[in-house]
């Protein structure tokens, strides 16, 4: 009896232990499994956590450029805003120097016919191509009517071709003449008055602006 039951046992050992090697292997399997899921969650949170960590030094770095450009404060802007007035306040305006100011005297006239009455310390003579004994000519030909007529032109500012001479004329001696002229539209009427300085030539000494021609010569 007892060497039927030895016999049987030897023979349930190899079975147990094929059942315990397959319950073993499906164990080691399933640890595996384990294992490979949990390695690649945690291989997939540290990619996670790397680029979540590159990306916030360029964020930070955005952040910075973005604090670094500080805008302009409003009372900066108004500081700002003051000075460009200031500036614009202080600037001169272009105004003649004082010394021809000075040298420009304009006045009024009981003559009716006359706005105003200007003259001028600076007035220079119109330079003469005349040499020896000066004679005053009247003769629209010659050199000395020539020098008349520019010397109202410097001193009115009228061109010669946009001139008319309506008179030129003796002023009471030999050495002194008088022009009457205006623009050819006669929006601009004038009477110089000038005087000969010998070697120099006709100086401009009074301007008359002219309201009419009517008695003006």
């Amino acid at each position: 009896m007892s060497e039927r039951q030895t016999r049987s046992s030897r023979h349930l050992q190899p079975s147990r232990n094929k059942k315990l090697d397959k319950l073993l292997n499906v164990l080691i399997g399933i640890v595996v499994i384990l294992i490979i899921i949990t390695a690649t969650y945690v291989f997939k949170w540290q990619d996670d956590v790397g680029t979540a960590v590159k990306d916030e030094p360029a964020q930070e770095q955005k952040n910075d450029d973005g604090d670094g450009k500080e805008k302009p404060s409003k009372e900066e802007n108004n500081d700002v805003s003051v000075k460009d007035n200031e500036s614009t306040k202080e600037e001169p305006k272009e105004e003649q120097p004082s010394s021809e100011k000075d040298a420009v005297i304009e006045t009024t006239s009981d003559n009716p016919i006359v706005d105003k009455v200007i003259t001028n310390k600076d007035w220079k003579p119109t330079p003469t191509t005349q040499t020896g004994q000066h004679v005053s000519s009247y003769d629209d030909t010659s050199v000395d009517w020539a020098e008349k007529v520019a010397t109202v032109t410097a001193v009115t500012g009228i061109e010669k071709d946009n001139m008319i001479i309506w008179r030129i004329q003796n002023n009471g001696s030999a050495n002194t003449a008088v022009a009457t002229v205006s623009t050819n539209d006669k929006t601009k009427m004038y009477r110089v008055n000038m005087e000969w300085v010998d070697n120099e030539g006709w100086l401009p000494v009074k301007l008359e602006q002219l309201n009419t021609l009517n008695g003006a010569y």
